[in-house]
Parts: structure tokens; C-alpha cells; sequence
């Protein structure tokens, strides 16, 4: 069954947010078992995440350290997304980094990103990341000569980790195996007190008002 919001309004322009609802299948028994903040296809591993295992809604967000527009989104809209609905409950934030670009999965900043999610500090480096990631892969000396938290490896460890890039290529996988078409893309998923899942999508950046009220949207009712 299909489900159709009312139009939304920005900037005397409308637009519809077209959401599916579906059963959540149990996965069979060959099936790797599916990550039980995002559901099936995502398999359990581990990411990016901010905000409560009880939120209510979840975001997956695909974005590309090359992308300016991520970049812009991370900057510009994300810190109020942040305040008003991650840290107060209402949605859990996932992000996966990848790209159109298969080549990408080798470039220092995609592995960069991953030590620091394996070392507990991808949200600490994140920014850094966004402001580097169009530079040539040497600029990035400066950021693997940070000093890590005592007793921790070095972020430039990670280029050399085989988990590390494992990791990255499982990332990337990901994001071709979901139809993802640019970046930044985001997967909004609902679980209703029935099992049923709304999912839904919005494509490439847009001002904190279209946030907003697409969230706001979602959250009404149970």
C-alpha cells in the first residue's frame, strides 16, 4: 500500500513526500540479520549514530566528503537538526559515507573516517573531514599528525587497516546495492506500533524549513 503526504511548501513551491508502507519481514535463516535501528536490507555493523535506540524516526544519510552540497548540509543545516530533534529523542541520525564513484573507497579521507568511527571519534572529526575532502590526498597530513587520546592509535593506522577498508567497501556496496543516486541522500524509516514501516526518501540538500516539516510530518500521530 502506498501512502501520500498532504504537499509540503517551500518557497511558493510544492513538493510531495511519497512514503511506502511496509510489513518488516523477518529475515530468513541464510540472511545475515538485519540492523534493528534500520531494518532490512541493512545488515548488522557498525556506523555512524547519533541520538536514541527509542527514537521514533530514523535517518539513514549518504553523503560524500567530495560533496560540497554535504559539506553545506553539515554546516549550514545539520547543528539545528542536531539540537531540535536528534538530542532530544525524536530521531536517531545514521550516516554512511560513500559515493557514485567506485574509486573512492581507496581515497585516504573514506578511511580516515572509518579509524575514527572505529576509535570513537567520527563525530569529533567529522567537520574536518568535510572541509578536506576535495583536497589531494597529502593535504591530509596535517589531520593524521592530530594527536589521538592516550593509548589510542593514530588515525594514519587506518590506512592501513584491512578491517578499516573492508569496512569502506562494505559502505560502498551499500550505497549501490540501495539505488543511491547522488549525495547527500536520505532514507527516512518509521516504525509504527503495528510493525509496520513507513520508509521514505529525499534527494540532495535543502534549507532547515524543508527538515523541518518533513520530520515534523512524520512524527505526528503513533
Amino acid at each position: 500500500m502506498q501512502l501520500r503526504f498532504r504537499a509540503l511548501m517551500r518557497a511558493g513551491a510544492s513538493f510531495a513526500l511519497s512514503l511506502v508502507c511496509l510489513a518488516v519481514r523477518a529475515n530468513s535463516p541464510d540472511a545475515p540479520p538485519a540492523d534493528p535501528r534500520l531494518g532490512p536490507p541493512f545488515v548488522s555493523r557498525t556506523r555512524a549514530v547519533l541520538g536514541a535506540e527509542t527514537a521514533r524516526v530514523v535517518v539513514i544519510e549518504f553523503s560524500s566528503f567530495k560533496c560540497t552540497h554535504c559539506r553545506a548540509f553539515h554546516e549550514e543545516v545539520f547543528p539545528r537538526l542536531r539540537e531540535q530533534y536528534i538530542d532530544t529523542g525524536k530521531v536517531q541520525w545514521v550516516t554512511i559515507n560513500a559515493s557514485n564513484e567506485a574509486a573512492d573507497r581507496s581515497l585516504p579521507v573514506f578511511l580516515i573516517a572509518r579509524g575514527a568511527l572505529q576509535q570513537g571519534r567520527y563525530w569529533e572529526w567529522v567537520g574536518s573531514l568535510y572541509r578536506v575532502g576535495r583536497r589531494p590526498p597529502d593535504e591530509l597530513t596535517a589531520l593524521l599528525a592530530h594527536p589521538p587520546p592516550s593509548g589510542g592509535a593514530s588515525l594514519e593506522a587506518s590506512l592501513r587497516d584491512p578491517a578499516v577498508r573492508e569496512a569502506v567497501a562494505a559502505d560502498f556496496s551499500e550505497y549501490a546495492a540501495l539505488g543511491i543516486r547522488g549525495t547527500p541522500t536520505f532514507l527516512l524509516r518509521k516504525l509504527g506500533p503495528d510493525g509496520r514501516c513507513t520508509r521514505g526518501i529525499l534527494e540532495d540538500t535543502q534549507p532547515l524549513d524543508y527538515f523541518q516539516r518533513v520530520l515534523d510530518e512524520l512524527l505526528k500521530g503513533p
